[in-house]
């Protein structure tokens, strides 16, 4: 309200004023009507869409005096994001006040405040508040990334500066780039389009399209994007391929500069080595790599040429670390790999990009780890995520399109009818691909598993088995409140979990729990940081950080005790599953790399032994995907997937967090080089190469 406020306040003294003095000396007509004439007002309506099907809307006001208002709704998965924004620019195009108000994707309230007047900036939102001092007016960068007013004012004041940079509230610099002209169809005919890419925010720059008077234009952010309203949204392949191009140029450049390639034998010497295998760690020894494979593990000192000597004393080797559950783009292979993932499963990215994604990590153009990939298939419906199938054959035909285009999995959506999932089941086995996902609405695990599930998505769905069965719409946000509310509730010992288990064993059904964001999910409160991200909160871009202060719920003061109650009953369901012989897999489906050490280190928490925790991200993930005779652990004639740490996660699961070196396929990488290049202050000093 402070914009609002500001504003009121000087229409106000400006009455006072007119009452407490003489009539001022009328003016000449032409000036009076000049003075009352309204500043001109520029409105413009944007469609989203995500894959073609309709997201929302938002709408952009301009007034001439600085006014900036964004009205959206946008749509996706059963997600609602509405916002209202008013911003007010200075002469400068500079924010001097802004407020956001409307409700996140997930329901939870959204309140965001910011002014700057006589130096100071002042700034708010539901989960953090600060100030700073400044003689002139800096950009202000709101959370919300749907006010996509301020983006295109930060775009248009910066392009006005010789060298495209604005220094920002609260911190830091944005630097603002154009990047590529196009040409796209219209209803008015050929439009030429201009990319531009903000960098300094985020992890990687952010895009967006402009016209040729500098307005906000289009965005392909991905899943979703939207088009002026009107505007064929077949525009968004053309827009999304050329940003691919650029976004693959930069990440490109990184490959050549922070890839470190050695002509022959590398040597790490005197290191502790974690047989996963075997659940113990064999110290001292002598690792070789030739060739991107893992050509002896032994404490013998080697007689024999070598290109390039690790100093592996006091620090320990491990695999590569896998995540069983990623949603990523080129721009998160910096971030995986800093972090020690050198093996991905992809569920469900966008399948046009999916065999570029590949390629270009797995050739190393781009840093990047393995990647696999899982295809998303839904049903159609108003909840529809992505993949839409009308009917079961169209369903089947998707099935044998993805199999054919390699994929090694098959995920299934909350809109799929139930009485499909046999026969998906039955065509993905014959094919060759796993089939799992989240329980489709009206259906219950349990009935799931019968149809054919090799595999389950997320632990609410093992808890709505009982909570919901087969009677709840699950596509709705039902799916998380239901949970957190009664999930706390339920009796592990009772015949009928155990029952559950017994199937899931027998069926040798994996449960990929994604614990670390359902412990977020049911335990962040406003002003605190994000559990999964607090121990790195401090060394992330500005963007990021600032939004783990924001809960996506609103767990309210009524469920807070509930929902903790719920977290804790979830680790003892995870260490039962474990207990009970149900293979885990490690999945972030949220921030690269930082997730999943979450995730391990939540495993450790809940009482499964170290070892373990380590054998379910390396080995055993390898071996779900049938790789593990390739990767997964260190031993001769093995992919040399390898992360050096210092310390011993055996000991402490934290270590995973501490890694020195990084290696995929025999290329080393400098985890301090990588983060700086995400805009991630580094957390220690990497082995010098």
């Amino acid at each position: 309200m402070r914009t609002t406020n500001l504003i009121l306040g000087l229409a106000a003294s400006a009455i006072l004023l007119g009452c407490s003095q003489e009539p001022p000396p009328a003016e000449p007509a032409e000036t009076a009507l000049a003075e009352s004439t309204p500043p001109e007002v520029l409105t413009s309506v944007y469609e989203w869409h995500a894959r073609g099907t309709s997201a929302g809307e938002t709408t952009i006001t301009r007034s001439g005096d600085g006014k900036v208002a964004t009205e959206a709704f946008v749509h996706w998965n059963n997600r609602e994001y509405s916002l209202s924004s008013e911003l007010q620019l200075d002469a400068d195009g500079m924010v001097i006040g802004q407020t956001i108000t409307g409700t996140s994707p997930f329901g939870a309230p959204i309140n965001e405040q910011f002014s700057f007047s006589e130096g100071e900036a002042q700034w708010s939102t539901r989960g953090e508040s600060g100030r700073a001092r400044r003689e002139t007016a800096a950009f202000y960068v709101p959370t919300e990334w749907a006010a996509l007013g301020s983006m295109e004012a930060l775009v248009r004041a910066a392009s006005e500066r010789i060298d495209g940079e604005l220094p920002l509230f609260p911190a830091g610099t944005a630097r603002v780039e154009k990047l590529a002209d196009t040409t796209v169809p219209s209803p008015e005919g050929e439009a030429v389009l201009s990319l531009y890419a903000v960098s300094g925010i985020d992890f990687a720059p952010r895009f967006a399209w402009f016209d040729q008077d500098m307005r906000l234009a289009a965005r392909d952010a991905g899943r979703m994007g939207f088009v002026p309203a009107g505007w064929s949204p077949e525009i968004l392949e053309t827009l999304a391929t050329i940003q691919g191009e650029q976004s693959a140029l930069r990440a490109e450049r990184y490959g050549s500069e922070l890839a470190h390639r050695p002509a022959g034998r590398v040597l790490i010497g005197n290191v502790d080595v974690v047989d996963v295998v075997n659940g113990k760690l064999l110290e001292g020894q002598n690792v070789i790599l030739e060739g991107g494979l893992i050509s002896s593990v032994s404490n013998d000192t080697p007689d024999m040429e070598i290109a390039r000597v690790i100093d592996g004393a006091g620090k320990t080797l491990i695999p590569g670390l896998w995540d069983m559950h990623g949603h990523f783009s080129l721009e998160d292979g910096l971030l995986n790999i800093a972090g020690g993932i050198t093996s991905v499963r992809d569920l469900g990215s966008t399948p046009e990009r999916m065999e570029e994604l590949q390629q270009k990590f797995d050739s190393g153009q781009v840093i990047g780890p393995t990647t696999y990939a899982g295809a998303m298939i839904d049903g159609l419906s108003q909840y529809t995520s992505r993949n839409p199938a009308e009917t079961l054959d169209e369903a089947l035909a998707l099935v044998d399109r993805f199999a054919d285009a390699g994929y090694v999995q098959i995920k299934l959506y909350s809109s799929i009818l139930p009485e499909w999932v046999p026969a998906i089941a039955e065509r993905a086995h014959e094919r060759g691909l796993r089939l799992s996902g989240h329980v489709p609405a009206f259906m219950s695990a349990q009935q799931a598993v019968d149809g054919g599930y090799d595999e389950i998505q997320h632990i609410n769905m093992v808890f709505l088995n009982f909570l919901a069965g087969d009677r709840e719409d699950t596509r709705q946000q039902i799916r998380f409140n239901l949970y957190g509310s009664d999930g706390g509730k339920l009796d592990l010992d009772s015949a009928e979990v155990n029952a559950f288990i017994d199937q899931l064993k027998a069926n040798d059904v994996v449960i990929d729990p994604t614990a670390a964001i359902f412990h977020s999910m049911m335990t962040h409160l406003p002003g605190q940081a994000d559990p999964t991200f607090e121990p790195i909160a401090e060394h992330l871009p500005l963007a990021v950080r600032r939004g783990l202060y924001i809960p996506a719920f609103e767990i309210g003061e009524e469920r807070v005790d509930a929902w903790a109650a719920t977290a804790v009953r979830q680790g003892e369901m995870v260490k039962k599953l474990y207990d009970n012989g149900i293979q885990l897999v490690p999945g972030s489906d949220d921030m690269p790399a930082f997730t999943i050490h979450k995730e391990l280190e939540l495993y450790s928490d809940y009482g499964i032994p170290n070892a373990a925790v380590l054998k379910i991200a390396t080995v055993d993930s390898a071996n779900v995907l049938g790789l593990a005779d390739r990767t997964g652990s260190i031993q001769p004639g093995l992919a040399a997937d390898l992360v050096l740490l210092d310390g011993n996660p055996l000991e402490d699961i934290n270590a995973v967090r501490r890694g020195l070196l990084v290696i995929k396929g025999g290329t080393l990488y400098r985890p301090e080089d990588l983060y700086r290049a995400a805009g991630v202050e580094p957390f220690l000093d990497s082995v010098k190469l």
